[in-house]
């Protein structure tokens, strides 16, 4: 098998770490030790005295499965969780554990790519279906029918979307679940940014919740901006692949960091107090953005209303060459649309700046 480096990686090398302002990230600005020590019944250094530091179980600590369970989950068992070391690792462990060669995989573009390149990496056929842009970054229904087949495998999306923050309604969600049930086909459903819905009513339950041969992988690096944090979940129902996915692992990550887990178990209680956190900083970017770009007129976008990214088009150009010249010119950093494997022209802005003032006038064509 071979690896080839992601398009992302690639581009943000180009400069060395630290040179520029980077204002494309995806999770919102990073919690500090401080502000997390301010959460009601959180000792940091109680955790940090008596997490013991010997290694977990592969399957992952019962009590992060069962926090997770009962802040992300209708009805799940702890035991129908894995924990990985964050949604990279959580990524690859579904696609080698689901796919062989020749098998049918339909994913939406843009995208995050290793949603795409690490299912080709299995040597899968994949049907890459681009999302319709015009109206709020859609799913085309006529071609997502057209594409699926007695030979479908797997379906993937990600909703909350990256990198457009585009989302599902309750209808077209049913609708896509009603066609992964008519094609008896897996469901790999992308969620780390479930929970920054800008409007907490969008929310959708989570895909296994709903459909038996879902899988729904969440993580708290984004969500919960725990960036520095390594650990995510893989929750499905399907015991025989629960251990397909732990035997995989073991190749891998083996388990989680034992402090990371004991930092987990004590915040992931407090999700929905760290999603409004996270939530008020993203409505406050986007309303700066929306300033900026009613005076602009090289961009535009269609608002996103879920997650901590936008994807802003320019009407004229190359996104390629506009984001290195922002670069090598302003010393910032946004990425540009081919990363995230599409040709529609235009770059992922983040809307999760902390309480730092930035100026996006300073994002400007030359």
């Amino acid at each position: 098998m071979k690896f080839a480096p992601f398009r992302m990686a690639e581009f943000s090398g180009q400069w060395p770490p630290g040179s520029l302002t980077n204002l494309h990230s995806s999770n919102p600005q990073p919690f500090d030790w401080q502000e997390l020590n301010q959460l009601p019944g959180i000792d940091l250094q109680q955790l940090l005295n008596t997490t013991p530091l010997a290694y977990e179980s592969t399957q992952g600590r019962p009590a992060v499965r069962s926090a997770i369970c009962d802040q992300y989950h209708q009805s799940l068992h702890m035991n129908e969780v894995v924990l990985t070391s964050g949604a990279q690792e959580g990524i690859f462990l579904v696609m080698q554990a689901l796919l062989k060669a020749g098998d049918e995989v339909i994913a939406f573009t843009p995208c995050f790519e290793p949603l795409i390149t690490v299912a080709e990496e299995t040597g899968a056929m994949l049907k890459q279906l681009p999302l319709i842009e015009q109206t709020a970054w859609s799913i085309d229904w006529s071609a997502l029918q057209s594409a699926m087949t007695q030979n479908t495998r797997l379906v993937v999306v990600n909703f909350p979307h990256n990198p457009t923050g585009c989302h599902l309604n309750e209808t077209d969600w049913k609708n896509l679940l009603t066609l992964c049930e008519q094609h008896d086909c897996w469901l790999f459903s992308d969620e780390v940014f479930r929970g920054l819905e800008h409007d907490p009513g969008d929310r959708l339950p989570a895909a296994v919740d709903c459909y038996a041969k879902a899988i729904s992988m969440g993580v708290v690096s984004k969500s919960l901006a725990l960036p520095g944090v390594r650990l995510g979940w893989l929750s499905c129902r399907d015991q025989q692949v629960l251990r397909r996915l732990m035997a995989i692992k073991s190749h891998l990550s083996i388990c989680q960091s034992s402090l990371d887990a004991s930092l987990c178990e004590q915040l992931i209680p407090h999700s929905e107090v760290i999603w409004q956190r996270n939530v008020q900083l993203i409505r406050r970017n986007k309303h700066k953005i929306i300033d900026w770009l009613a005076n602009q007129t090289d961009f535009n976008w269609q608002e996103p209303v879920a997650a901590a990214t936008g994807f802003v088009q320019l009407k004229t150009g190359s996104a390629m060459d506009f984001a290195r010249q922002l670069a090598e010119q302003e010393k910032l950093m946004v990425m540009p649309g081919i990363a995230f494997m599409t040709d529609v022209e235009g770059f992922r802005l983040t809307l999760g700046l902390g309480d730092e003032q930035f100026d996006y006038r300073s994002i400007r064509k030359f």
